[in-house]
């Protein structure tokens, strides 16, 4: 790698760096802003707001890292515009692609990286920021939520387990209820499956076992209220980001096999592999946006060079944030567009979370071949 290479890369970490946990950070400080009114009345240490702070930072990061790259590539080549330093490495006989090329590496290092993030990183602390948020609110762990199984405390101190939850339905499958005594298990209710309705939990397809007495019944129905509703035990379940694609898929197939087609959680799978994918293409796409032919560098240099843009790297750095800004909200905009169409099943729900993306891939990599070496 040659010395102009080591520079770019440098200048282009430091400013990614900068960038990603900036934005990262002022977006974690306005999340807990908008949580502060929940919090503090139960005056919370300073300790517990500044973990959950900190805590929110990877989450931010791996959603707002696509612009913070194209920011940043398009923010150290306008500046070597500028210098005219492009001019001379053409005039010195230098290959563009070939320079550019450990940038195509270090997308693809980048797009790995925001996967990890995404599937080791991000879940970890957003379950840490769950346990945070109770700890602040007081509020017991009542529930435990892995793959679709619940494990929770009943009203009356019963335990209950539910095999398979549809949170979208509100009905349960494979319910268990293990009532204790002073001496042990007493009683165990078994039902097939159970329903919200009318602010209670109607269970049907009952087995009652009564442990102490050796009987065995079996009733077609019967309202059980000692269940948390839904809407408390839901606020503990685990969301989409507090888990894993592996957990994820695992929760789909469980969905799948009890006749329940889940067309969001599907999207979801789909947008985990695609969504890091776009930080090697917005990589791209700003080193063309810079680079990419005469006629968009004269522009460039024109606009730089202006009356108004006499302060220098001010000037091209503001041209720089604009445009990565403008095309980083056409693209969420796309992205969420086309996942809410495939939430809602107006198109394949696996095809949904690729469209953007693919477009976006397209664009860059037309672009960057229009590079002139």
């Amino acid at each position: 790698m040659i010395i102009i290479q080591r520079l770019y890369i440098k200048e282009f970490l430091k400013v990614l760096i900068v960038l990603g946990l900036g934005i990262s950070g002022v977006f974690s400080i306005i999340g807990l802003i908008d949580k502060i009114d929940d919090f503090m009345p139960y005056n919370p240490s300073f300790s517990l707001l500044m973990q959950y702070t900190v805590l929110s930072i990877p989450r931010y990061t791996h959603y707002l890292l696509p612009m913070a790259i194209l920011l940043s590539s398009l923010f150290i080549f306008s500046q070597a515009i500028k210098r005219r330093e492009i001019v001379a490495i053409k005039a010195a006989s230098g290959k563009m692609k070939s320079l550019l090329m450990p940038f195509v590496v270090l997308g693809v290092i980048l797009t790995l990286s925001a996967f990890a993030l995404g599937e080791i990183i991000v879940p970890a602390t957003s379950k840490r920021l769950h346990s945070i948020k109770n700890k602040i609110t007081k509020k017991e762990k009542g529930l435990t939520f892995k793959e679709g199984t619940l494990y929770m405390r009943g009203k009356d101190g019963s335990v209950v387990r539910i095999s398979l939850y549809l949170p979208d339905k509100n009905i349960s499958k494979g319910i268990s209820i293990f009532k204790f005594d002073g001496e042990g298990l007493r009683e165990r209710i078994d039902a097939e499956t159970g329903e919200w309705k009318n602010n209670a939990w109607k269970l049907k397809d009952v087995t009652l076992y009564d442990i102490a007495k050796g009987q065995i019944t079996t009733i077609k129905e019967t309202t059980y209220p000692a269940i948390e509703s839904p809407k408390i035990f839901q606020e503990d379940m685990w969301k989409v980001e507090e888990m894993t694609m592996m957990e994820l898929m695992k929760y789909l197939r469980r969905l799948n096999e009890a006749g329940f087609k889940n067309i969001k959680l599907t999207v979801d799978i789909g947008s985990r592999l695609s969504y890091p994918l776009i930080n090697l293409f917005m990589l791209l796409l700003g080193i063309s946006l810079s680079l990419g032919g005469n006629f968009a560098e004269q522009r460039l240099l024109k606009v730089i060079s202006s009356q108004k843009m006499k302060e220098g790297a001010f000037g091209s750095g503001i041209i720089a944030a604009g445009l990565g800004l403008l095309i980083s909200l056409i693209y969420w905009f796309g992205y969420s567009l086309f996942l809410s169409l495939g939430y809602a099943g107006t198109i394949p729900p696996l095809v949904a979370p690729w469209v953007v993306p693919i477009i976006f891939a397209g664009v860059s990599v037309y672009l960057y071949n229009q590079i002139p070496e």
